[in-house]
């Protein structure tokens, strides 16, 4: 873990923000000087603190109008089955996240879709078929009370 000082904060609490804001504008934003706070981020970056920038998409703009949580249960632990699972499900666009978890189920996938005819397509031929699934649980969202943001820093 990166031990970080408040300027660090500062800047990690403003690029979370504003990815695309300039040094010059982020230095003013955080209460320091350009070059100083260049260092700074480019540090951040160095440590991993920072892995990259991107945009957040509109899932609904793009016609996305479904996100769902699916449990799964696969059939056996063993090294080989678990990575196979793995990489199959990193080959799969509509899962934007997949973690493995304790509890009932060994995995939790993110998965968006245009609408539910094309989620139960997907599920059906394309994530149904990866060898060594148990079995699969779909919670539906209906309403996204506090959508994803930044970590809290």
């Amino acid at each position: 873990m990166t031990e970080l000082e408040p300027e660090d904060i500062r800047i990690l609490r403003a690029l979370q923000d504003n990815g695309r804001i300039t040094n010059a504008e982020l230095a003013e934003t955080v209460g320091m000087s350009a070059s100083p706070c260049w260092r700074r981020v480019r540090r951040l970056e160095a440590d991993g603190v920072i892995r990259g920038y991107s945009a957040r998409l509109s899932r609904r703009s793009l016609g996305l109008g479904v996100l769902a949580y699916v449990s799964v249960e696969i059939a056996d632990h063993n090294d080989a089955l678990t990575r196979a699972f793995e990489d199959a499900v990193a080959g799969l666009d509509e899962v934007i996240a997949c973690h493995q978890v304790t509890g009932g189920a060994d995995y939790i996938l993110t998965v968006v879709s245009q609408d539910l005819d094309s989620y139960a397509d997907f599920a059906n031929k394309r994530l149904r078929p990866i060898a060594g699934i148990k079995s699969i649980s779909t919670s539906f969202v209906l309403k996204e009370a506090k959508p994803q943001s930044g970590l809290p820093v």
